[in-house]
């Protein structure tokens, strides 16, 4: 699967919350941002990259060729 690196920086909220910064996408927690002796560390959600002072998320990028989320499936439900 093709993936695709998209600038989300404007989409992100941070909260600084037990002495840290965590970093939201909506309702979903990406990642932390905390000050140490060597100074910020990051830490990002797998998917997640923070570069050049900007924050993007790796998407698929052909949606549309997702055929099934399990294969095989005969029950019907899935």
């Amino acid at each position: 699967m093709d993936l695709e690196k998209i600038d989300v920086t404007s989409k992100i909220i941070g909260k600084y919350q037990d002495g840290q910064l965590n970093l939201y996408m909506g309702d979903i927690r990406i990642g932390e941002v905390t000050e140490s002796n060597e100074g910020l560390k990051r830490k990002m959600k797998k998917g997640f990259v923070f570069e050049d002072n900007k924050i993007f998320h790796y998407e698929n990028a052909h949606p549309e060729q997702v055929r099934a989320y399990v294969e095989n499936c005969d029950g019907g439900w899935c």
